[in-house]
């Protein structure tokens, strides 16, 4: 379930969780469109600021940053004022999506005193909750005690793949598939409803594994899942995957790409959604030349259940840089950003042997 080598080296890129912030403030807190309740409405995301996700005292994932974000000293009268502002954010929104640096389950990170306030201090104002944790605490105490409040509530969880071999030696996420399926039937159970989020192109991965690897985890996660979301790479600072993308060893996947993903699974039960953080930027999916057209149908189309325009745009697309770079990556011992390393040979700063 670990590769210790590439553990160690995660740990190895992560700052000290000791600084100073603002313990009373969420990280960040914005409006957005999502369709948590079957439709497209403004929805409110809650970033809390905590002590951080209990898989960061072992390692972290090979692309997660939020471990930047944390402070050790939260406590639950942080929390409890952080909540407050967050309840007075959502003016005219009743959908609030909620993350925190690990799980909202977790009472290591928010404590049950926390939980009990939030749950309390949301129930009269927020119709749809969402919140995000991993597979340990998705248990059946935690799902009754979350219940018990009425707020209807679905529960996220980062599956990122499939196939254990890459959660194992290219995620670092210390889990398994099983472990995502019984806590996805322990939802079940319960009768709450569950979005799995899949990563697009881990580390270590060509564009083409990394696309028939989201298409095979789609199918995979569906049976489970209410919805699944797509996420392409965004480039995180001090993780390994910013390590290896400034020394043009990873490119983010391109969004010719998460088309692909998205069109050859409409076909699933489960709603199927990309909403790419930094789409069209060089951190983010991007295509050789810019293209917010083709971001703003990814999102519409997720957003409207309705692939229809983004079919029509990818059939016309002139896609024959992106399968050029495809087929030359598959030739590659290992992957490369074709592109960034070209400059770098053509400016000297790496030598052929």
């Amino acid at each position: 379930m670990i590769n210790r080598e590439l553990a160690a080296e995660v740990k190895s890129l992560m700052p000290s969780r000791e600084r100073e912030t603002d313990r009373n403030s969420p990280v960040s807190m914005w409006n957005e469109m999502d369709r948590l309740r079957g439709k497209p409405e403004p929805t409110t995301v809650v970033i809390f600021r905590t002590r951080g996700c209990s898989w960061y005292d072992f390692s972290s994932c090979s692309m997660c940053g939020y471990f930047n974000d944390v402070n050790t000293n939260v406590g639950m009268e942080n929390l409890k004022a952080q909540i407050d502002k967050a309840y007075d954010f959502m003016e005219n929104t009743k959908i609030l999506k909620i993350f925190t640096s690990g799980s909202f389950l977790d009472r290591r990170e928010v404590p049950k005193e926390s939980f009990d306030y939030f749950m309390k201090r949301m129930s009269d104002k927020v119709e749809k909750l969402l919140v995000e944790s991993r597979t340990e605490y998705v248990t059946e105490t935690t799902i009754k005690d979350m219940k018990s409040y009425g707020i209807d509530t679905r529960i996220a969880i980062g599956v990122e793949s499939s196939n254990d071999y890459v959660v194992k030696n290219k995620v670092n996420k210390g889990t398994n598939f099983s472990k995502f399926i019984n806590a996805a039937k322990t939802l079940q159970k319960e009768k709450v409803e569950l979005r799995s989020y899949l990563l697009l192109k881990p580390p270590f991965m060509s564009e083409e594994e990394a696309v028939i690897d989201a298409i095979k985890s789609v199918r995979d996660c569906a049976p489970y899942s209410t919805d699944i979301s797509v996420n392409p790479m965004n480039i995180q600072k001090n993780t390994l995957v910013e390590k290896l993308w400034k020394r043009g060893e990873y490119r983010p996947p391109w969004l010719w790409s998460v088309a692909r993903v998205l069109l050859e699974t409409g076909d699933v039960e489960a709603d199927v959604l990309s909403y790419p953080t930094g789409g069209d930027r060089e951190r983010g999916a991007h295509n050789d030349d810019r293209d917010q057209e083709l971001v703003k149908l990814i999102f519409n189309s997720s957003l409207n259940q309705d692939f229809r325009e983004l079919q029509e745009y990818y059939e016309r697309g002139e896609k024959t840089k992106y399968f050029s770079h495809i087929r030359n990556e598959n030739r590659l011992p290992v992957q490369y950003d074709i592109d960034s390393f070209i400059r770098k040979i053509t400016s000297g700063s790496v030598k052929i042997q």
